[in-house]
């Protein structure tokens, strides 16, 4: 199975997952209907137990969210979740989360938007120090509706994730780690080395044993399920209403009509806030 915005090597019980959509590892419908096809393979597939995301691009691990995808993806029905209160980007992470490997990323790098919000899905993350997270949305208007919003709330808490979501700026792997958002943050020179060590762990352990330990986790989480749902129910609520809103349709606008160079994605916070003020 080839597919055109990542890559995939498999090593024994290990696949490892490169992120490659030029130029900055934007994540576009057509990432997510990928990522989906993978999703429904390692549903079946026995001889992984470990799935590790990285990213061909040293600067960005995912961008964001593509913003005409996103225009396009609330306009063409045929590009929306077949249920109602769930859309597509959602739904990929509940996939990811369903899967019976072990789902690790590995962030060096920008990762904001709808690619922190596909990475909360996953069981594990690890990054530099120096890596950059944030959710832009609040400056344009809307929410991190993909997932971000609800899954921020239970990993940081309440407090953390109202500071993390609105304030729009950039967390680095250190603060990250510090709101629960990562496993870990490690100097660039030790992230490899570390994470080597972790799957080597990880793969001497059965199918059978990772099975029981996912399976406990569920449990323990299970009382959970309604209000997660409530949660994404909630933020597609928000979504459509930042959609009919003045500001949204403002700061789309003229982001569509300015296409942002690299050195302005790497600073996508101060970008959007400069955007933001000509409107």
């Amino acid at each position: 199975m080839n597919f055109s915005t990542f890559s995939l090597n498999q090593e024994g019980a290990l696949l490892r997952v490169t992120l490659e959509n030029p130029p900055i590892n934007l994540m576009s419908l057509n990432m997510v209907e990928e990522l989906f096809q993978l999703a429904g393979r390692l549903h079946s597939d026995p001889s992984v137990k470990v799935v590790l995301f990285d990213s061909a691009d040293p600067d960005f691990f995912i961008a964001h969210f593509d913003i005409e995808d996103m225009v396009k993806a609330n306009s063409d029905p045929s590009k929306a979740s077949k249920y109602a209160d769930i859309n597509a980007l959602q739904s990929l992470g509940l996939s990811w989360k369903a899967l019976p490997q072990i789902t690790i990323a590995e962030v060096n790098g920008c990762c904001r938007g709808g690619g922190l919000e596909f990475i909360l899905a996953l069981d594990m993350r690890f990054a530099t120090l120096d890596s950059r997270f944030c959710f832009p949305e609040a400056s344009s208007g809307f929410l991190a509706a993909g997932g971000g919003a609800t899954l921020t709330a239970l990993a940081a808490g309440p407090a953390r994730a109202l500071e993390f979501l609105l304030s729009s700026r950039d967390f680095n792997g250190e603060e990250a780690e510090r709101y629960g958002l990562l496993n870990r943050a490690l100097p660039a020179a030790e992230l490899d080395a570390y994470l080597d060590d972790l799957v080597n762990l990880l793969l001497a352990r059965s199918t059978s044993v990772i099975a029981m330990h996912k399976a406990v986790l569920q449990t323990v989480y299970a009382p959970m399920v309604e209000p997660v749902f409530a949660g994404l129910g909630a933020e597609n609520d928000g979504m459509r209403k930042g959609m009919d809103s003045a500001e949204m349709q403002a700061c789309v606008a003229a982001a569509l009509n300015m296409p942002l160079t690299r050195e302005q994605e790497l600073n996508l916070p101060a970008t959007l806030a400069g955007l933001n003020s000509q409107i």
